[in-house]
């Protein structure tokens, strides 16, 4: 059995908004720690990791943990309707997600539960040389100024700053975060490498809920990104870009 309910819906709608683009379907874990979702997108480029805590909710009950199959994007789409103000509750029922909005009205839709692989994804041990923390409006808004020119973007640090650069037939782009601006910056060796905008605009989405975001970087391995708040962390892993000659 499992039921939960946050009356502050933003949080969930906001991380459901950022991992459904990327990952079609998905089996999410409910445990007496809270909610859990492990999975690696269609092309393995991106690897997505949430924590949800159950202190995040106002009720939460799980007699055993269990994983619920879902259509990400219907999950995804159905959220969208839930408003400010609106109460979210969910339990399992009958082979399908029972998801319900109440405020002056009750409004309940039930998503069928689909099978998916309860295997566990396990995280690749990588050596950053890299790790900056930042205000995640930084790093949504150098995004954002990088796809005005370009469809990839480079991360890159050195002893003093971490830049987002792109480059493009319509111009060039150039955000430099010195270290004295951020909220941690620990470069033990200089990195830099491109990446997909495709897939970092989707990503960019958790910067919503984030209190802070941090990039661990290296030279030419997959870039983490993750997303903080009080009671939840959003994080991903995205293999860089390799240009041909």
């Amino acid at each position: 059995m499992f039921k939960a309910s946050l009356s502050d819906p933003k949080i969930l709608k906001s991380s459901i908004d950022a991992i459904s683009n990327l990952i079609d379907e998905a089996g999410i874990t409910v445990d007496e720690s809270g909610m859990k979702l492990r999975a690696m997108d269609p092309a393995h480029v991106a690897l997505v990791d949430f924590e949800l805590s159950k202190d995040a909710f106002d009720e939460f009950e799980v007699k055993e943990s269990a994983v619920i199959g879902l259509d990400l994007d219907r999950f995804n789409t159905i959220l969208k309707r839930a408003g400010s103000a609106d109460k979210i509750s969910m339990s399992l029922e009958d082979s399908a997600l029972r998801v319900r909005f109440k405020n002056t009205s009750t409004r309940t839709f039930n998503i069928p539960l689909i099978d998916v692989s309860e295997e566990e994804l396990k995280i690749p041990a990588l050596e950053f040389g890299s790790v900056v923390e930042i205000d995640p409006r930084m790093i949504s808004e150098g995004i954002k100024d990088a796809e005005i020119v370009s469809d990839h973007v480079t991360f890159k640090t050195d002893q003093d700053a971490f830049y987002i650069l792109a480059k493009g037939d319509l111009g060039n782009v150039e955000i430099t975060i010195k270290k004295e601006d951020t909220i941690s910056f620990e470069v033990t060796s200089e990195a830099e490498s491109m990446f997909s905008i495709e897939y970092l605009k989707d990503m960019i989405k958790a910067s919503e809920i984030a209190d802070s975001a941090t990039v661990s970087l290296g030279a030419n391995i997959p870039v983490k990104m993750d997303f903080a708040a009080s009671n939840a962390k959003l994080s991903f892993l995205l293999a860089p870009r390799i240009e041909s000659d």
